[in-house]
């Protein structure tokens, strides 16, 4: 089950980037790590290692080990060559000194439209890195030791497809010419041969956005190291994926009864995907943001397991505030810019945002413990989330008092701009975006009616495909609400929603401050208490600018026939798909 529309068969572009498209990739691509369902990053040594090879203050170099033996699914093997794309999407100095663009103009997109630019690999990477003589393995320098290195790891790609397609073959090549492209591709990527790189950026930027998949489809487009490949696909309704038999670059797939076919269904109501398990129209159900009612449902069906847990999403307000980076569109809206009116208003229509009421009333049917989040570094019950929300303000701010004196302090501040503004007579027009699901719109339904009440005139837009452009998030719109789904468990949490060129950072925020709060999450080993006073300092930026509120933790929400064995629900990034491998009937 996928509760949105799949648009891509690459997540790593500012239009693909959307957990949906991850996970066919999940399915499709492995690598030298995944996380499990404890969540505990687990190292793939069937696809290779990766160790430091030297450490001191000012040369931090790691060296990533291709494991021999392995083949894409086309047959052209796998090595070292196949993670240098990763250095071409994620290093800022590279695509500036290669011609390809600087990823750090807002005004200009580069020629591989990457969300991975300005993390810390490409903050502290140094120079080209450097290939052993049999092209297995790949050692790469930094200026300094980093935190959470074992994320850094580049991931493989086929770069001979990519070679290929932007050479205009459209079939799968022999071996020959395969590596002929393979080392096309290096000699490119070595010489920083604009041109030919160019020509790539725009295959890999917009070649992989699919609406169908058939056999009129370019095949060099799905090759794979997975376990699967996709086979097939029409958009809004169901992608068709199939055993790989060449995979080797994972853990060896059940021997008994294994799944050889995946068919991930797009359902976007929750309702009817409730009705589709019942049915056995789908063999498994997930869902960040289930209701109550389908609680009840699904632990009544007989053949089926059912598990609930709070997991690594979390539902939140957006307010605009300026152009997204990199986006050429304009905003002048009510919440526009840092000046005092703008800002009074930001804290007025979060102040009235009746967080409790949309817990008790949607989430605590289906997780009896669920709280109010107060920040978006991290998770209620941890030893440092009490300090980081009372250090910010946090605390102070939304949960002082009840909801009614804080949507009349919300209606106080409209009244300084509108003074007419009342409950009967809202003056300050909002338009709202959000998923067009039963429970996002009655959690907008709620936000509307206690808003209107502190003199804010809501218009609510539910989309059906909220993540299907990235024109829906963007200058359209005052206030998007949605939810983010934590890939990993590292220190720099939150850097791509907070930094002003961060690649979830689409409402305009900027803030010089909070740029430098987190280069340093992202590029400095620190102690848990210097990451506790900076995620505080960074919360407080965000707060005293009222950019937006975390609204809770989402319960997720797990079911699958029980004849399916191997599912396993993990808390981060692919929640299903991480391990299967161990899926068998």
């Amino acid at each position: 089950l996928v509760p949105a529309d799949i648009t891509s068969l690459n997540s790593g572009t500012s239009d693909g980037n959307t957990s949906y498209n991850a996970i066919s990739g999940s399915l499709t691509g492995m690598g030298f790590a995944y996380y499990d369902s404890d969540p505990k990053l687990v190292m793939n040594t069937d696809f290779g290692t990766m160790k430091i090879v030297k450490k001191t203050a000012k040369d931090f170099q790691i060296q990533y080990t291709v494991k021999k033996g392995q083949v894409w699914s086309d047959g052209t093997p796998i090595d070292a060559v196949d993670l240098l794309l990763s250095h071409v999407v994620a290093a800022d100095e590279y695509s500036k000194d290669a011609g390809l663009g600087d990823p750090s103009d807002a005004n200009t997109k580069p020629a591989f439209d990457s969300v991975s630019y300005a993390g810390p690999y490409g903050l502290n990477v140094v120079g080209l890195p450097k290939l052993s003589a049999d092209k297995m393995s790949l050692t790469v320098k930094f200026k300094k030791p980093l935190p959470d290195w074992e994320l850094l790891a580049p991931g493989p790609s086929p770069v001979h497809t990519l070679s290929l397609i932007a050479d205009g073959k459209t079939k799968l090549q022999p071996l020959a010419a395969n590596l002929a492209a393979k080392a096309k591709f290096l000699k490119a990527f070595t010489s920083k041969n604009t041109a030919q790189l160019k020509k790539m950026g725009e295959v890999w930027t917009k070649g992989y956005d699919v609406t169908k998949v058939d056999e009129s489809t370019n095949p060099l487009l799905l090759v794979s190291n997975g376990g699967f490949i996709v086979s097939k696909f029409t958009a809004g309704d169901s992608m068709t994926l199939v055993r790989n038999p060449k995979y080797s670059s994972g853990p060896a797939m059940a021997k008994k009864n294994p799944v050889k076919t995946v068919v991930l269904k797009i359902i976007k109501d929750n309702t009817a995907s409730v009705q589709a398990l019942r049915n056995g129209d789908i063999d498994i159900y997930f869902n960040t943001l289930p209701t109550g009612n389908d609680r009840v449902i699904l632990e009544a069906l007989p053949n089926v397991n059912v598990v609930t847990k709070t997991g690594g999403n979390y539902s939140h307000l957006d307010l605009r505030t300026d152009a997204a980076f990199g986006e050429t569109d304009t905003y002048s809206g009510v919440f526009a810019g840092n000046g005092k009116k703008a800002q009074d208003l930001r804290r007025a229509f979060l102040l009235a945002t009746p967080r409790q009421q949309l817990v008790d009333t949607v989430i605590k049917p289906v997780n009896k413990d669920a709280v109010p989040a107060n920040t978006w570094l991290d998770f209620p019950g941890s030893t440092s989330y009490k300090a980081i929300t009372e250090g910010s303000g946090a605390n102070a701010i939304y949960n002082e008092g009840t909801q009614a004196d804080r949507t009349a302090k919300a209606l106080a501040l409209v009244k300084k701009y509108y003074p007419t503004a009342s409950a009967d007579a809202p003056a300050v027009p909002i338009k709202f975006v959000h998923a067009s699901t039963s429970v996002r719109n009655a959690l907008a339904a709620l936000i509307k009616a206690e808003t209107k009440k502190a003199g804010f005139d809501v218009t609510t837009f539910p989309q059906a495909d909220l993540f299907g452009s990235r024109s829906n998030v963007v200058a359209t719109y005052d206030v998007a609400m949605y939810g983010f789904g934590l890939g990993s468990l590292s220190q720099s949490n939150g850097a791509s929603i907070y930094k002003s060129d961060g690649g979830n950072n689409v409402f305009g925020w900027n803030n010089s401050k909070m740029d430098e709060i987190m280069k340093s999450l992202e590029s400095d080993i620190l102690t848990p208490k210097q990451i506790t006073a900076l995620r505080t300092a960074a919360d407080k930026i965000f707060i005293d600018n009222s950019w937006g509120l975390p609204l809770y933790f989402n319960p997720t929400m797990s079911a699958w026939n029980k004849d399916l064995k191997g599912i396993d629900p993990a808390p981060l990034g692919n929640n299903i798909t991480w391990n299967f491998w161990k899926w068998s009937y």
